[in-house]
């Protein structure tokens, strides 16, 4: 706990609480504010100062507040009875949330109990309602240095917005445009109490490291350092909004009928580095299936040179992530597709085609819309085979063709090919996908063989 006594600065010389409406209107209009309460220094500054707006009946919109109990601290219980205490005395609506922030295996503790956070923020917030987050513009300036460190691009650099959509709500950050010292005096006079996590001395991790040796460095050569790097990201946030603009213009050229599929052709108009701000854009605008694919820096430079650039419309792929972060980009024919990786084949099984017949996602389900007149007797034995290599499909003349000719005739991806569904009476190859083959001993014995549906994903499946 860091108690303090208030500071002998007069009345003027201290924030106050009118001025985070000036650095931030967007609070006169919320509907409901909840704000992210840590307990320490900056969420307790910035809970206080919504609070007196409050008081003051300068803020109409109701003000609650959320912590997460990330169970990293052995003090951890202990910080969130403070902040159920504070807001009982402020008369503010509390929520306590405990999560799992625990690292997975190569991931950083700083990573993991972000994501855990911002997690829980997205779960907890309501609709329409505003999550107010603390940072200021000390944390901006050290998110640019980390993230130059990390090789970002122009997004990365441009920092934390200061507002973005979240879950069903709005993420603000109405403190960008104050410096830490600006809350110390604020929390010395109100004399406010607050917590202080132990591990903010730890300079193992990259940001305390930043903040105890990095910035006071700068600071002492250039002490304007901070508010310059904090000037480089507004900057950059201008650069950013002009790279989007140009790539949403960029895309009404090139997107296809579904929105993961891109032309190869509108592509090539246009230059490796316009490509590449295309490519980061459309991933950004994909649905929610196929939402959430990102590209690194090596990969983009793969995309242009292996997928964009050759003259060739040969089939070409780049597959990239894990589990439900995977994704697959396709060459096929003149388009770019975006895709999850396919299932496995299934095992070959039986069919009684008076019911739907269920395939893995995103397959989809076969449905046969046949005569109630056709006995199943005729049809019986069917069965559902997937492609194996050798599968020949009998033509009009007589002949015979490869099913990998047929799938190549139809415009069947290679992707999908060893997943579209073949139908057999018996030992002879009936249907493959929707279309029933024509010239086979089943389709010569029924007057009216009807039609199979196959319902698949088509976004998903690419076909």
């Amino acid at each position: 706990m860091a108690p303090s006594a208030p500071a002998d600065s007069p009345e003027g010389g201290v924030l106050q609480p009118p001025r985070l409406l000036s650095l931030c209107p967007a609070l006169r209009s919320a509907k409901a504010l909840c704000v992210a309460y840590s307990g320490g220094l900056d969420s307790t500054v910035l809970l206080h100062l919504l609070w007196q707006l409050r008081s003051a009946g300068l803020l109409t919109a109701p003000v609650r507040a959320l912590h997460v109990h990330h169970g990293l601290q052995a003090a951890a219980d202990h910080w969130l009875e403070h902040c159920r205490q504070c807001c009982l005395q402020w008369h503010v609506p509390f929520t306590g949330l405990r999560v799992n922030a625990a690292a997975s295996s190569g991931e950083s503790p700083e990573a993991a109990a972000r994501e855990a956070r911002y997690q829980a923020y997205a779960q907890q917030l309501q609709e329409d309602e505003v999550l107010v987050l603390a940072h200021h513009s000390d944390d901006q300036a050290e998110t640019l240095l980390l993230r130059l460190m990390r090789g970002s691009g122009v997004a990365g650099l441009a920092g934390m917005p200061d507002a973005r959509a979240l879950a069903t709500g709005t993420l603000l950050r109405p403190l960008l445009g104050l410096r830490r010292q600006e809350l110390e005096c604020y929390a010395q006079h109100h004399a406010l109490r607050y917590v202080e996590d132990p591990s903010n001395a730890d300079h193992r991790y990259d940001r305390n490291f930043v903040r105890a040796e990095i910035l006071p460095r700068l600071q002492q050569r250039w002490p304007a350092a901070s508010a310059s790097l904090v000037r480089s990201a507004e900057l950059l946030q201008e650069a950013e909004e002009l790279l989007q603009a140009l790539a949403a213009l960029d895309l009404l050229a090139a997107v296809q009928q579904f929105p993961n599929r891109l032309s190869l052709a509108g592509l090539r108009q246009l230059s490796p580095a316009r490509q590449k701000n295309l490519l980061r854009y459309w991933l950004g605008q994909q649905p929610a299936a196929l939402a959430g694919a990102k590209l690194s820096f090596q990969l983009l430079q793969r995309c242009v040179h292996e997928l964009i650039m050759p003259d060739s419309d040969d089939y070409v792929r780049i597959e990239w992530g894990e589990g439900a972060s995977a994704r697959a980009l396709h060459r096929y024919r003149g388009t770019l597709y975006l895709l999850l990786p396919l299932p496995a084949a299934p095992a070959a099984c039986s069919w009684n085609p008076r019911s739907p017949l269920q395939l893995p996602a995103p397959l989809g389900s076969l449905h046969w819309d046949m005569s109630s007149e056709i006995s199943m007797a005729s049809l019986l034995p069917l069965q559902l085979r997937f492609r194996s290599g050798s599968e020949r499909v009998s033509k009009v003349d007589g002949h015979h063709q490869s099913l990998k000719n047929y799938c190549q005739v139809r415009g069947i991806p290679p992707w999908l090919r060893d997943l579209v569904p073949l139908l057999y009476h018996g030992q002879e190859l009936t249907a493959i996908g929707e279309e029933i083959l024509p010239h086979t001993t089943l389709a010569h014995s029924l007057k009216n063989v009807g039609s199979i549906q196959w319902q698949r994903s088509l976004l998903l499946c690419g076909w």
